[in-house]
């Protein structure tokens, strides 16, 4: 074998070697947290006013706090608080009065790029396309913490905070199509609703519990699982209601590399 084949192969040799440890997990980069949302969208005024909805727990014990998820005791119009109920511990959001203002917008064009401006009711023109009135009104609330890697996340009922480990989930199909170890779950998820409303005035919501891993092997990569709850209600409410609660698990790369 010539000089210049032998020098060859140790150059490939070396480059295959620096690909290897570059696609290694670094250790270094191993990260876990959650993260807890809350969203609700309001078409019509609302009075005296309880929403009841669920907080994330893994072994009797909740991942959030009202003091985290609503600081000063308030989220966007209304004060918050924990309380047990008889399905568990949840966020209490109460107000006397949420205002749902009518507004009105026009899409303009500026440099190539749109965007919304609000207008007063007397330039809105319902003949105009580029016009828009919106009579509703929306509260989003999001949270993250860190915590200790790695978490569980294809299995997380009972390991990693999620809404409701009691209740029963049943397989069903998944919205994406995924790898081997995703699967998706549905069940009944309890939600408390309070208020004095007009009939046509609905309300819906969102609350969402992420957990996931995270690392650089290459490049940043990672898995999760996500819980959710959904409802949608129209006109006055005064007591417990069933949402649709899904929870997805096995999303992204496996197995997380140890630490």
């Amino acid at each position: 074998m010539t000089r210049q084949s032998v020098l060859a192969l140790l150059l490939a040799g070396l480059t295959i070697t620096a690909g290897c440890s570059f696609l290694t997990p670094n250790p270094e980069s191993y990260t876990s947290s959650y993260e807890y949302s809350v969203g609700i969208d309001a078409t019509g005024t609302l009075e005296d006013v309880t929403i009841r909805v669920p907080l994330p727990q893994a072994d009797g014990e909740t991942a959030f706090d009202a003091s985290v998820v609503g600081p000063n005791g308030t989220v966007e119009g209304f004060d918050a608080a924990v309380v047990e109920t008889e399905h568990g511990p949840t966020l209490e959001l109460t107000a006397d009065e949420f205002v749902v203002e009518t507004r009105y917008y026009r899409f303009v064009e500026e440099d190539g790029l749109g965007r919304r401006e609000e207008i007063d009711e007397s330039e809105y023109d319902p003949s105009n396309p580029d016009h828009q009135r919106v009579e509703r009104r929306t509260v989003t609330v999001s949270v993250t913490r860190e915590a200790t890697y790695p978490i569980e996340t294809r299995t997380p009922v009972g390991e990693s905070p999620t809404f409701y480990p009691a209740a029963t989930r049943a397989l069903t199909d998944c919205p994406f199509p995924y790898r081997d170890e995703t699967a998706c779950f549905e069940y009944d998820a309890p939600i408390y609703l309070s208020y004095e409303a007009a009939d046509s005035a609905r309300v819906s919501g969102v609350v969402a519990v992420y957990g996931s891993n995270e690392w650089f092997a290459g490049g940043w990569t990672g898995n999760g699982y996500v819980d959710r709850v959904h409802f949608d209600a129209a006109g006055p409410r005064d007591g417990w209601a069933v949402a649709n609660g899904t929870t997805e698990v096995g999303r992204g790369t496996y197995p997380s590399p140890t630490s």
